[in-house]
């Protein structure tokens, strides 16, 4: 009796290893490839004096709220919770040197998608980050946890911030998922986040649920997502991150309820983008 359980429990190891090796390997093999750090500085200015750029974009506001949900009979806006994590992203990069961050909205406002980039390329950043939470797509999977939006093609521009926006998207888009998973945060199980590392590449295709397919000039398909494909055709690295599903009371109690949750994921966020622009920490001056 005995040796067959243990035989069992062998079967049952293997299909558990089996079941998870190949995206554990694909995790790796991904990672590997892009992760080296990129020099945060523009590509185009070829300065190492000038300071890296990023604009922070806390996603809707105004007239456009995002997700809404109630929870214990209070409505809770996606709007309200992207602006606090985006306002707290931003002390959380004053932290490091060498760095400017720029805000599209600090207050409750409209803006259209166009108007959001168009700041980013009047201040000429360096990188765009898009902060959102997630709403279900597909109510009946329940999904839950973090994803990050990135260009799906290897167009470049002429006129670029950075050598390589594919790669330099799916650096800054590896570093944040691994610090949100840290929190505890899974890898969203929608748009085949969960089996790409938490990356989502979703081309303007028919395959990609667009009723027609769209290329950019050397063509390659365009994205999906207005921001990620604005951001491409700017030449700036631009990203969209989804924290935690609002559609989702366990992600909700524990990611976003209060305000040091919010806090936490603003953390995240700053390590990640720290860790993969390798930027240097200010000294603490001592009193």
């Amino acid at each position: 009796m005995r040796k067959d359980r243990r035989e069992r429990e062998k079967i049952q190891k293997k299909a558990i290893w089996k079941r998870f090796m190949p995206a554990a390997v694909s995790c790796m093999i991904i990672a590997i490839s892009v992760f080296t750090p990129v020099k945060a500085q523009s590509a185009a200015s070829g300065s190492a004096d000038k300071k890296t750029i990023i604009c922070i974009d806390a996603g809707h506001g105004g007239e456009t709220d995002g997700a809404t949900y109630t929870y214990d009979e209070t409505i809770i806006y996606e709007k309200d919770l992207n602006l606090q994590i985006a306002l707290q992203l931003e002390q959380e990069l004053k932290k490091y040197e060498n760095l400017e961050v720029i805000l599209t909205r600090r207050e409750d406002t409209t803006l259209g998608l166009k108007e959001r980039m168009q700041i980013a390329v009047d201040q000429n950043v360096d990188y765009f980050i898009s902060i959102h939470n997630n709403a279900a797509a597909n109510p009946e999977l329940s999904p839950k946890g973090c994803m990050v939006l990135v260009t799906n093609s290897h167009y470049q521009p002429k006129e670029t911030q950075v050598p390589d926006i594919y790669e330099t998207s799916s650096q800054l888009g590896l570093s944040i998922v691994g610090k949100l998973q840290d929190l505890g945060l899974l890898l969203g199980n929608e748009l085949g986040a969960d089996s790409n590392c938490g990356l989502v590449r979703r081309p303007y295709s028919i395959e990609g649920g667009a009723r027609r397919t769209y290329y950019y000039p050397d063509g390659s398909t365009l994205d999906y997502y207005a921001l990620v494909r604005y951001g491409v055709e700017a030449g700036i690295p631009s990203i969209i991150i989804e924290h935690a599903y609002l559609s989702n009371e366990e992600d909700y109690r524990t990611y976003l309820a209060t305000k040091e949750a919010l806090d936490l994921l603003a953390k995240a966020d700053a390590e990640g983008i720290a860790e993969a622009l390798a930027l240097t920490e200010k000294e603490i001056e001592n009193k």
